[in-house]
């Protein structure tokens, strides 16, 4: 085991968030992002907000965060992200007006090199290998119980890859506490709401209605 330093620069709030965001981290660098790349990250969670800070620190030019969740949006959104509510608005017709058009297996499409599946909702695989642009790629950090169905044949000739992730490295630690030090990004922004220790049952069931919040911090006293 490792343990590390947190500086004195990062704030408590921010310094809350440091696990989830080497996990988002890690997701971002599996992808292997170059300069001036798109990419989409699916799930507006804490993972997929961080998975779409370091896509941006790693150089990617445009990166859009697709979500269900109003709420979660705004938080995206107020960060910097373009967004894009897909149980309201056609991702794919979206995301080709923000980052213009390429070509896939069954046509045009959007101009994305990277997708990040952030949120583990049953279809999102399915949805990269419809949309996704020849020679894109998708990494799955969001884990979903059960298998998911793969199109072989399509991944083949499109010449898409499909990445996993798990976990996260010194360095996702190293660049996740150099994010959060530098203070670019106010990522204490995404704690929506705190509660004494005290109220730990209410804090649990506020943290699992995405529509009302992102992340909850308990406090305990010392």
């Amino acid at each position: 085991r490792q343990l590390y330093r947190v500086p004195d620069s990062i704030p408590d709030q921010t310094a809350c968030l440091i696990e989830p965001f080497t996990v988002g981290t890690r997701a971002a660098r599996r992808s292997l992002p170059r300069q001036g790349e798109n990419a989409i990250v699916f799930g507006a969670g804490t993972i997929g907000i961080a998975a779409a800070i370091a896509l941006k620190e790693f150089g990617c030019g445009q990166v859009m965060v697709t979500d269900l969740s109003n709420l979660r949006l705004e938080k995206a959104a107020g960060l910097g992200f373009a967004v894009c509510n897909s149980g309201r608005e056609d991702l794919k017709v979206k995301a080709m007006e923000v980052f213009g058009t390429a070509r896939s297996l069954t046509g045009e499409t959007a101009d994305v090199d990277i997708y990040i599946d952030a949120a583990g909702a049953p279809g999102l695989i399915e949805q990269y290998q419809g949309m996704g642009k020849i020679m894109s790629r998708l990494v799955a950090v969001a884990v979903l119980a059960g298998k998911r169905p793969i199109d072989v044949l399509a991944m083949t000739y499109a010449q898409h890859a499909i990445i996993g992730s798990g976990g996260y490295m010194p360095e996702d630690v190293e660049m996740v506490l150099g994010i959060m030090a530098e203070g670019k990004y106010d990522i204490a922004s995404i704690i929506t709401h705190e509660f004494p220790h005290e109220k730990l049952a209410e804090a649990i069931e506020t943290a699992a209605q995405p529509d009302k919040a992102l992340n909850v911090v308990i406090h305990y006293g010392l």
